[in-house]
């Protein structure tokens, strides 16, 4: 699709930026990371005509911020995004999906940054939000406790991470298969968390169960050998 419209649309046509931003974005989830951030400064260097508020050029900002922080472009991703959200601030209301994603990713690029105290400010207001307009299973606020967590952990605030850890562990013990990468991902950094709150007998007991799950798994998605 995206070939046949270079093709035959102009560069700034608005369903071949959609093509190209669309694209960019299997890329990134494919972890092709490099490919994505080449495709989005495109795109984006394209949408900088519209309106700085424009919904599809703030989507490409925050799509391009995201690959910037995969690619370990940390300084970048937060100039990029902290523009996003500055700008939904203003136009879009508390609660609404896309301020509240980039608000989760800008907490995500302040972390990375080493800006903790800023990255849990912004990541309580979002959870706050989550937990009252969203189940407790839904992805988008597991995501954001476990990033918040994550938070304050790298703070000192073990006790606290542990708690958010423990009940996003339990919601997802309930709804993901035994072996679902999220589900493991979780139980991973819970394990750390316990251990150094000095709770070695549980934290070795989640660790032993992870690897154990994550062995069946590789174990099964490994080509079987003929016998003789």
């Amino acid at each position: 699709v995206v070939l046949i419209r270079e093709q035959i649309l102009a560069e700034i046509h608005p369903d071949r930026l959609v093509s190209q931003h669309e694209l960019a974005s299997a890329y990134l989830k494919n972890n092709q990371v490099e490919k994505a951030v080449t495709l989005l400064e495109q795109v984006l260097l394209k949408k900088l005509a519209l309106a700085d508020n424009h919904p599809d050029r703030l989507a490409s900002q925050h799509e391009l911020a995201m690959a910037y922080l995969a690619n370990g472009h940390v300084e970048k991703a937060v100039y990029l995004i902290k523009q996003v959200v500055e700008i939904e601030e203003q136009t879009l209301a508390k609660d609404h999906p896309d301020r509240l994603s980039s608000q989760h990713e800008l907490a995500r690029a302040y972390n990375a940054d080493g800006q903790v105290e800023e990255a849990a400010s912004i990541l309580e207001q979002v959870l706050q939000i989550r937990e009252q307009t969203l189940a407790e299973n839904h992805a988008d606020r597991l995501a954001s406790q476990q990033v918040l967590a994550g938070v304050y952990e790298a703070d000192g605030q073990v006790e606290k991470a542990v708690s958010i850890l423990e009940q996003v562990v339990q919601i997802q013990e309930q709804t993901l298969a035994e072996g679902h990468p999220d589900r493991l991902c979780s139980e991973h950094n819970l394990a750390t968390y316990l251990w150094r709150l000095g709770r070695r007998e549980a934290a070795l007991q989640m660790l032993k169960h992870v690897v154990e799950v994550r062995k069946e798994t590789l174990d099964d998605t490994q080509p079987k050998k003929d016998k003789f």
